[in-house]
């Protein structure tokens, strides 16, 4: 028997597969900066993501990931939610924290709860841990707080993860920003389950390396 939440995410699912049919797989796949095989709808879209490759058949909407592992109902989801609003916009380079999105200052406590507070519980004392964690998963450093690193989520949307170490004097805090362009590629409530995703994968990476470490 499938649980609600189960059902109502097989729901979404459905919608976002006629969604990107009707919209147009081929011109939607390009303005993701995903790679489309194929002809009228027929074929297979090419999305990179983290640190894998998602290979979506059409019109029937099966995924298969480059690691031979399962994909989840919800990173089919967000999957098929980018590459629907996906505008085609270029990166604008200029950076904004998710509460500085228009519109998203209402989801910052959400945001905080499913991204922020974990990432903190997790890597709060440990910064060699937290800067490994996001080059295991392809990261690219950068130079902000105590350490830091951008992961592209999918071809149009860097995510940045920026950790202040705690101290005797100073709570540990972390910083998520997205380019400006997000709003061309992900809803509000899209940018928060990607950006949920992303800590998941952060954490899980660092148990791997560090299992008695970290902790949750």
């Amino acid at each position: 028997m499938q649980m609600p939440k189960q059902k109502a995410y097989k729901k979404v699912f459905e919608l976002a597969c006629d969604a990107l049919m009707e919209k147009g797989v081929e011109g939607q796949a390009l303005n993701a900066g995903a790679l489309y095989r194929g002809s009228e709808g027929k074929g297979v879209i090419e999305v990179p993501f983290f640190d894998e490759l998602f290979l979506i058949a059409t019109p029937g909407f099966s995924f298969k990931s480059s690691k031979d592992a399962g994909v989840s109902l919800v990173s089919k989801i967000i999957a098929l939610h980018y590459l629907i609003a996906a505008t085609g916009e270029p990166l604008q380079g200029e950076q904004a924290a998710y509460e500085d999105i228009p519109g998203a200052r209402h989801y910052l406590p959400v945001f905080e709860t499913r991204v922020l507070k974990p990432l903190t519980s997790a890597f709060g004392y440990h910064r060699d841990a937290f800067l490994e964690s996001g080059m295991i998963l392809g990261g690219n450093e950068e130079e902000y707080g105590d350490a830091s690193f951008t992961l592209f989520a999918f071809p149009r949307v860097p995510l940045t993860f920026i950790l202040w170490e705690g101290d005797e004097e100073f709570p540990p805090s972390v910083k998520t920003l997205f380019d400006r362009s997000v709003s061309g590629y992900l809803s509000l409530e899209d940018a928060v389950v990607l950006s949920k995703l992303a800590a998941t994968r952060i954490i899980k990476a660092a148990r791997q390396k560090y299992a008695t470490e970290v902790m949750e």
